[in-house]
């Protein structure tokens, strides 16, 4: 002990010199506990530098703060918890200062300490694992063995200081976040109650959105907490909505709560409430009724809609009066930027090489030109070539006639009239009775029922009362036609489109029906419509949306369902019950688990196919742990290719709200061995960056571009193609350009396969989907995800399986419109948005230029300085001569020109002057004398304004704004400038320049105006009056030649 007391003392005689611990550290092995004791509380004052060496002891220090009995335990845990910290292992130092007392770990006083913040976070951390344990979110291997041993009770006392550390600093947002990811619903409604009564009105409704926002991703946090929470904020927000000051905002965000529970009649009444207000509430309350139709469930619109009373027309006519569909329809027709000469170019490629005979690529082709003017009613080009469309047969006719449905999207007025010529005949004669229908052909009346359903469901606002007489019409002919599979087939998917999310018992009995009369064709689609009409319901989950009364019935159905897909032997029924099961469970999440989970685990690679995409579809946009690591896995440990391909897909559907988390995932799977893994990692890309122009992404899909396989370029095309949707000719420093053109040369090269042709065929309709005008979105402007586009999507990428399915890209595609409204719902044309980019970054692109045949002209010749003095020179030459032989004849000019070049080019050469070869410079082009010098750009602007209605691309609407000193201004500023904006008037009592909303005729906009009204009476009527007073001069006018 002397000897370590002198050792003490003479380090620290020695100023300079290096500070030791091995003196204090002798000291822990004493027996004396005062000894001990002393050593410790300097080691504990020197530990920040002395750590290194103390850490030789860390066993000897952690067994002193194990005894009870010792005095300075607390200081020693203390000392080895700091000496952990330095070894950056946060957990054990937590485990250590949680057994140390307030004195040593003060989480208040020294906050700003880096050991204390670093072990608040892992208090933190390990306490959300804890708390999820309890709720059965985490699994038990997801948390350490470190993290096991610490006590919940000390964690919490740590947590609550935190808390309490945000509400005095005012960060009730990470107290916020604390609480949601803790599953702890009281701390949430305490956070919120503290934050209600100590601040100012913005700082409570910026709290209130961050909580909306972190309820409604669910990324980590269950629906059943989320729902929890949501019933919370709708208290809170309902308060909100009395402050004029945040009416609007409150309005939307209490309106989007009550949606993601369900509970449409708070919505209806709220809506109510602003249509009976002053006319900045009754804008507003038609602006919440045109955000409810953009989110795209249609069975919730529908319920809000009946709890709105007839008498406010305006709100019904949006909801579900069709006027969504009517806007979107004016607004694809008239800015349509389809270029005919990409088709007719197609078209000779096709015929040039022989593959026009290909019934694989001419469908493709019809597909094709079914996505350039989708919506845009531009049928055009079909009726050019009747000839062309005419080569399809059999299912390619079927195909061939449906797209009629896409090109003619939300057309509902006029779509009986459009499809008349192929419709079947009625099903019932005219006594009533059915007629029997023939076994066979029938694929251009098939097609024709698949195109209505089509034209009525493909837009979310359509009108309900269209669609359920579309309906109707098509449940005729699906009852009378099971004899023949192709009717049976189109009018199946017209029923399902029709009847979307509708839940109706009676079609869902007479599509049952049908799936049992074992027709593998008619079958399969039966399955998929009845997906469709349950849509969203969980039907046959332990929770569910369907009626009480219909609740056994349907859930009895399901299981049948299962029965006979495990009994059939058609593939194509079994994949129809498959993708019917994982579109009733869409947006279910952890309620869907049980009947994935029963999908995943059966042998049939067809029911775990369809188990991929009812994963897909059921955490659709949730950004899932779990789901994400399922897929993950399956992707890489199935056994069936088709299950894998599934699997990679379904990654951008959980995925979607945060896309650029899907390169980063597929990057290594875009190099597996397996070429369906492959195929579909570029169809993830492309589905999740789709519309970007992201150049990361595009540099991942290039190499797969020249890939082995075929149907791996194919999917590289598709992916690629989806990424460029909109963009424009400066994209990726240009390299759109040389894609186009790629496309081209990939259609018209006979050395490329029939499948890598379809995936450019494909690609050239996807690229300008819509008249240039669409793309691929699946989530709405308020945040929701749009089922429409979702349920589309996934059937689209059906077409790998059945090609008639590539017409359901349709749902999928969304215009990217941008239109200002006023109260009549009539649009001001001066009304405009500020573009804070260059017009070039968001511009159409060029159209293609028809080629010329260039005729070879003879250029003209340069007249030089030296050929007119030589001229002359030799003119005087001649004369002289003459003169000499006594010629009196003046010299006269030389008409043929190629002599006299000739002649001056022997001049030029016996004069002895410098020596050129006239005929040489004569080939030049370019005259000097009257070029003109070439003007320079001007610098290209770096902001513009858009005029109403225009085209607003979701990668522009980042850098738009409003301009809010204008006439006309948005009813909600704050808002992005996309989709459907209603406007407030300043100076209401100037003259307005308004323009009307009008749908396309089928008439052609050719025609000439009618005359102006006039009086016409018969030559014999005695009321006739004869005009006599035409003079003679009138008569003189015209004289007989002389």
């Amino acid at each position: 002990m002397a000897t370590s007391i002198a050792t003490m003392s003479t380090s620290s005689a020695l100023g300079g010199a290096r500070e030791s611990a091995s003196g204090l550290l002798a000291m822990l092995s004493e027996p004396d506990v005062t000894l001990q004791s002393h050593a410790l509380h300097k080691l504990l004052e020197k530990i920040n530098v002395l750590w290194h060496e103390v850490a030789e002891v860390l066993p000897e220090l952690e067994s002193i703060a194990e005894e009870s009995t010792h005095p300075a335990r607390q200081v020693a845990a203390a000392v080895a918890s700091r000496v952990f910290f330095h070894l950056e292992e946060p957990v054990q130092a937590l485990r250590l200062a949680l057994e140390s007392s307030e004195q040593h770990f003060d989480v208040v006083r020294e906050r700003q300490s880096p050991y204390v913040t670093c072990l608040t976070g892992a208090a933190v951390d390990a306490y959300i694992k804890k708390k999820q344990k309890q709720t059965d979110e985490l699994s038990a291997e997801q948390e350490d063995d470190d993290e096991s041993s610490l006590d919940l009770v000390k964690l919490q006392k740590v947590v609550e200081l935190m808390l309490e550390r945000c509400f005095a600093d005012g960060h009730y947002t990470h107290a916020l976040g604390v609480a949601l990811e803790a599953r702890e619903v009281d701390k949430v409604k305490q956070i919120l109650e503290r934050c209600v009564a100590s601040c100012e009105p913005s700082k409570v409704q910026a709290t209130l959105k961050y909580a909306l926002d972190a309820a409604s991703s669910h990324q980590t946090a269950s629906k059943k907490f989320c729902e929890q929470v949501l019933q919370i904020l709708v208290v809170y927000l309902e308060k909100q909505i009395s402050s004029q000051l945040y009416k609007a905002e409150a309005s939307i965000y209490y309106c989007q709560a009550n949606q993601m529970l369900r509970n449409a009649p708070p919505v209806s009444q709220m809506i109510t409430s602003l249509l009976n207000g002053p006319q900045t509430d009754i804008l507003l309350g038609l602006q919440l009724c045109f955000d409810l139709v953009d989110s795209g469930d249609q069975n919730f619109v529908h319920q809000v809609s009946e709890g709105i009373s007839q008498e406010h027309t305006a709100a019904k006519r949006v909801l579900t009066g069709g006027f969504v569909s009517e806007l979107a329809l004016s607004f694809l027709h008239k800015n349509s930027d389809s270029d005919k000469l990409i088709m007719e170019n197609l078209k000779k490629a096709l015929e040039e090489r022989g593959a026009g005979r290909n019934s694989v690529l001419h469908n493709c082709a019809v597909a094709t030109h079914a996505y350039l003017n989708a919506g845009t009613t531009n049928d055009s080009f079909l009726r050019d070539h009747l000839d062309w469309m005419k080569k399809a047969s059999n299912w390619a006719k079927f195909s061939a006639t449906a797209s009629l449905g896409v090109v003619h999207a939300g057309h509902t007025t006029e779509a009986m009239s459009l499809l008349e010529p192929y419709l079947p005949s009625s099903p019932n004669n005219e006594e009533g009775e059915n007629q029997a229908v023939s076994a066979t052909g029938g694929f251009a009346e098939g097609g024709s029922l698949y195109a209505l359903g089509l034209v009525h469901g493909s837009h979310v606002g359509s009108s309900w009362e269209k669609r359920k007489e579309a309906c109707d019409f098509l449940r005729q002919h699906l009852r009378a036609s099971h004899a023949n599979e192709t009717i049976s087939h189109g009018a199946a998917l017209g029923v399902g489109l029709t009847a979307f999310g509708t839940n109706s018992l009676e079609v869902i009995n007479e599509l049952k029906e049908l799936l049992y009369t074992d027709s593998a064709v008619a079958g399969e689609s039966a399955g998929v419509a009845l997906g469709m009409v349950l849509v969203g319901s969980g039907a046959g989950n332990l929770q569910n949306s369907i009626n009480s009364t219909d609740k056994e019935e349907i859930a009895e159905l399901l299981t049948e369902l299962k029965n006979y897909a495990r009994e059939t032997h058609h593939e194509k029924l079994i994949r129809g019950i498959a993708l019917g099961i994982a579109l009733m469970n869409y947006g279910q999440e952890e309620n869907a688990d049980a009947t994935i989970e029963e999908m995943r685990s059966d042998r049939d690679p067809i029911l775990r196919y369809g188990a991929q995409y009812a994963l897909a579809l059921a955490y659709c946009g949730t950004g899932s742990n779990k789901a994400i690591r399922i897929l993950l896995h399956t992707a890489v440990s199935d056994v069936s290719d088709d299950v894998r391909m599934a699997a990679v897909i379904g990654l951008a559907f959980v995925l979607y709200k945060t896309p650029e988390r899907v390169p980063q995932l597929v990057k290594l799977l875009l190099e597996s061995f397996n070429p369906h893994v492959r195929y579909a990692s570029c169809m993830a890309v492309g589905i999740a960056m789709a519309g970007s122009g992201d150049t990361e992404s595009i540099a991942l899909l290039e190499p797969m571009l020249d890939d082995m396989t075929d149907f791996v370029r194919q999917g590289a095309l598709i992916g690629t193609s989806l990424i460029y949707m909109q963009q424009s000719d400066s994209c990726n420093s240009r390299k759109i350009k040389s894609f186009r053109e790629r496309l081209s040369s990939i259609v018209g090269d006979k050395h490329q396969s029939t499948l890598t042709k379809m995936g450019a065929i494909l690609s050239t309709g996807i690229i300008d989907a819509g008249g240039r005008n669409c793309c691929l979105d699946l989530g709405s402007r308020n945040g929701f995800t749009k089922m429409n586009s979702a349920i589309g999507l996934a059937l689209w990428l059906q077409h790998w399986h059945w090609y008639p399915m590539m017409h359901m890209l349709s749902l999928a595609l969304t215009p990217t419109s941008t239109i200002g409204l006023n109260k009549d719902f009539q649009y001001p044309k001066n009304f405009e948005i500020i573009c804070n980019s260059k017009p070039s970054s968001f511009a159409y692109p060029k159209r293609l230029e028809e080629k010329k045949e260039e005729k070879k002209k003879r250029v003209e010749t340069v007249t030089l300085s030296t050929t007119a003095k030589n001229k002359a020179r030799l003119a005087r030459k001649r004369a002289k001569e003459d003169a000499e032989l006594g010629g009196g004849a003046a010299p006269m000019a030389v008409d043929d020109k190629k002599e006299d070049e000739d002649e001056v080019k022997v001049q030029v050469k016996t004069e002895g002057e410098e020596s050129m070869d006239i005929d040489a410079v004569e080939e030049v082009v370019v005259d000097i004398e009257e070029k003109k010098s070439k003007k320079k750009r001007d610098p290209e602007p770096t902001s513009h304004r858009l005029s109403n209605p225009c085209r607003v691309t979701k990668a522009q609407a980042e850098v738009c704004v409003f301009d809010l000193k204008q006439r006309y201004c948005p009813i909600i500023p704050n808002e992005k400038p996309f989709g459907v904006i209603m406007l407030t008037d300043h100076t209401p009592e100037e003259e307005e320049d308004l323009g009307t909303v009008k749908a396309p005729s089928v008439e052609s906009e050719d025609e000439a105006d009618a005359p102006e009204p006039f009086e016409w009476t018969p030559p014999d009527h005695p009321d006739l009056q004869i005009d006599t007073t035409s003079s003679e001069a009138d008569k003189e006018v015209v004289k007989a030649p002389e």
